[in-house]
């Protein structure tokens, strides 16, 4: 017995360390955060957009997926039309962001969550957003700053969330390749069921259209038609093809009054600018369709040559997003005799199937390393412990071995634009056979924020 009680406190002393490092909650050892998420998901198809908050993980600053957590919140407040609340929960995820960033100067407790994570899984890692998520984050609170006439508000956002996209290409263009970690990520990835069917024409992870499609939006109904002209340049050479984004820069071309300008722009887009019409005003749609996909775990073999000369297949989980987009339902909209569809410019998930892409040489990395710290403690527990422990590091290593499926799960699919000019006025629009009564001020523009998760669409229109 007394032997027994020794090598029990032999396993208990390697295992303690492993569920101390960073503040997890227990499920993110031993289960995905995708199976995590998946009623919240579900309770948001149904519509039940309250009772998806109420699925919201619980989290207190600090918390490895505190900061997730709270994009989580702050996404189904604003679908549930609550803004206040999303406001709250968007400005604590910022917070966060922020606190994170000056802490990373400081390595210190970055390194010991990594070695933390070098013994469970990368889930119990603080969550690291990426880039777009960034963006989208001051992008959705702009949207909330303006649906509460908070217009100068909903600016700042925006020139922040463009500040990011900028960030994330300074960044870019400073990162050194590491030769032996592409090696190995390519090595597991030609395994890997290939996600370039989902990430289609994006050139990047990071840079959003329609993030400076809105914020265009914005500066022009602030009088600011440099800014404007700006970002939708920035815009139109993301997405040269997409209508909505040529006849603002047709318009803004005519507003700003250079004929040079206007003739340049009516070339690249191969059409003339319309008439000014100072009796008229804009109407336009943003539609924001389905949710985004959820990572996937893959589960693939990695033989290692040992210290003794021989080799030995281990296991590794990596995420992967399915190769397939999810069902697409166009809007249709119909506005004084107009007909028309909304046409695609922000595709939210291929730019987290390239952000995972870019992803996955450092994922594999950490794998390899878990790999070896984890044979090491269970031959440690092999040698103090014997069996006992040689079994019971087995089971938690492997029952601990997950992908990081971890992602902001509540974003949109696809985000898409419609747009037209409309006598000043009441009028009717017609969203898929749905009415509504929007109300066109001359020389303003008017913006409807249409959404479907669920069946049925939600609608909210504000005048900029």
């Amino acid at each position: 017995m007394p032997q027994v009680r020794s090598r029990g406190r032999w396993v208990a002393a390697l295992l303690l360390p492993l569920l101390l490092g960073g503040c997890a909650n227990w499920k993110d050892y031993f289960v995905t955060y995708s199976e995590q998420v998946g009623e919240l998901r579900t309770q948001l198809r149904a519509g039940h957009a309250d009772e998806a908050r109420k699925a919201v993980r619980e989290s207190t600053p600090g918390d490895n997926n505190y900061l997730l957590d709270r994009l989580e919140e702050g996404r189904i407040a604003l679908l549930a039309g609550d803004m206040n609340g999303s406001r709250r929960a968007f400005d604590a995820a910022d917070k966060a962001i922020s606190a994170d960033d000056l802490a990373a100067r400081y390595r210190v407790s970055s390194a010991l969550q990594q070695g933390g994570s070098l013994l469970t899984n990368d889930q119990t890692i603080a969550y690291q957003p990426a880039d777009f998520e960034r963006t989208l984050l001051h992008h959705y609170l702009a949207l909330d700053y303006l649906f509460a006439n908070d217009r100068q508000g909903a600016l700042v956002e925006l020139r922040r969330a463009n500040q990011e996209q900028e960030a994330a290409a300074e960044r870019r263009a400073h990162d050194v390749a590491d030769a032996e970690q592409a090696a190995l990520s390519q090595q597991l990835s030609q395994q890997a069921p290939s996600m370039d069917r989902l990430i289609g024409s994006a050139k990047s992870g990071f840079w959003n259209p329609y993030t400076f499609f809105f914020s265009a939006l914005l500066y022009e109904a602030d009088g600011n038609l440099n800014d404007a002209w700006v970002d939708l340049q920035r815009a139109y050479q993301l997405a040269p093809d997409q209508p909505s984004v040529q006849d603002a820069l047709l318009r803004l071309a005519r507003l700003r009054g250079s004929a040079d300008e206007l003739a340049d722009i009516e070339k690249k887009v191969g059409r003339k600018a319309p008439p000014a019409d100072p009796t008229s005003g804009q109407l336009v749609v943003l539609y924001e369709e389905g949710l985004i996909p959820l990572r996937r775990e893959l589960w693939l073999p990695l033989p290692i040559s040992t210290s003794a000369g021989d080799f030995r297949t281990f296991t590794v989980a990596l995420p992967y997003y399915d190769n397939w987009s999810e069902p697409s339902l166009p809007l249709t909209i119909s506005a004084g005799g107009v007909h028309g569809q909304a046409s695609e410019l922000g595709n939210i998930e291929a730019l987290a199937a390239y952000d995972l892409k870019e992803r996955l040489p450092g994922m594999v990395t950490r794998q390899l390393l878990r790999l070896f710290a984890k044979e090491q403690v269970r031959q440690v527990a092999s040698q103090q412990a014997n069996d006992i422990g040689n079994l019971v590091v087995g089971i938690f290593n492997t029952l601990s071995e997950h992908a990081d499926t971890r992602s902001w799960s509540t974003l949109p699919a696809r985000a898409s634009v419609w747009s037209t000019s409309l006598p000043a006025g009441s009028q009717s629009v017609e969203l898929n056979g749905r009415r509504e009564r929007v109300v066109i001020n001359p020389g303003r523009t008017t913006l409807v924020w249409v959404n479907r998760v669920a069946p049925d669409l939600q609608i909210r229109t504000i005048s900029l």
